[in-house]
């Protein structure tokens, strides 16, 4: 192991934990085929997110785009706990997956993702989004989660209108798309109310919007 990993993890006891856990699903689940060979390759990369994960943490506050009542900002090591409780709310539980610790600290570190907190404007966490495509996002980026803890108050079309705007105008993608289960009805009339596209033939669980539907509807 990375023996400046080694050192955090003896210095920090609930990173460790994290870390072991990773591992262990990693092994007995995506793993549990694979050869050792393999799985040494995997640790490496594991090593290398995690410990940049840890190293490009912050306390300060990173607002990515601010809305009439919702702003968007860069999630923290710090905001895990409530990410996590986000996704196993008892409407969320069912359409997202849940993230432990250990694999949400690797992914800070994947400049690949981009995780951020939906707050209100007065700093009440109300959710996560979560982008995926971050190294290509010159051709497309995919909106990879989004999950609120407030519902029925109109949050969730703000919040997917401020992440167009966040996709089209500020990472300049070409190409905004994201997918559902297929009886997340919900979610679909959402998608479709916010100018997302049902891709064919598949109507139900896939949807996308382009720069230019952006734009036309942004006039």
């Amino acid at each position: 192991m990375n023996s400046e990993l080694t050192t955090i993890l003896s210095a920090n006891p609930r990173y460790a934990a994290a870390y072991n856990e990773y591992m262990e699903i990693h092994k007995n689940g995506y793993g549990k085929n694979s050869t050792p060979e393999e799985l040494a390759t995997f640790e490496e990369f594991l090593e290398r997110d995690f410990l940049n994960g840890i190293k490009q943490d912050s306390n300060e506050r990173e607002e990515l785009i601010r809305g009439d009542r919702l702003v968007i900002r860069k999630a923290r090591i710090a905001d895990a706990d409530f990410m996590q409780s986000v996704e196993l709310d008892a409407d969320n539980a069912p359409w997202v997956a849940n993230w432990p610790l250990g694999w949400r600290i690797a992914k800070f570190g994947d400049e690949n993702f981009l995780q951020t907190v939906i707050e209100k404007t007065d700093g009440t966490p109300i959710g996560l989004l979560i982008f995926h495509g971050m190294r290509t996002v010159q051709e497309k980026l995919e909106l990879k989660r989004i999950a609120l803890i407030e519902k029925g108050k109109g949050y969730g079309k703000e919040t997917l209108s401020l992440a167009q705007k966040l996709a089209f105008e500020v990472f300049e993608t070409p190409y905004l798309y994201l997918g559902t289960k297929e009886n997340n009805l919900r979610a679909q009339s959402i998608y479709k109310a916010t100018g997302f596209t049902p891709d064919m033939p598949d109507p139900c669980t896939k949807f996308h919007i382009t720069i230019t539907e952006y734009r036309s509807a942004n006039k």
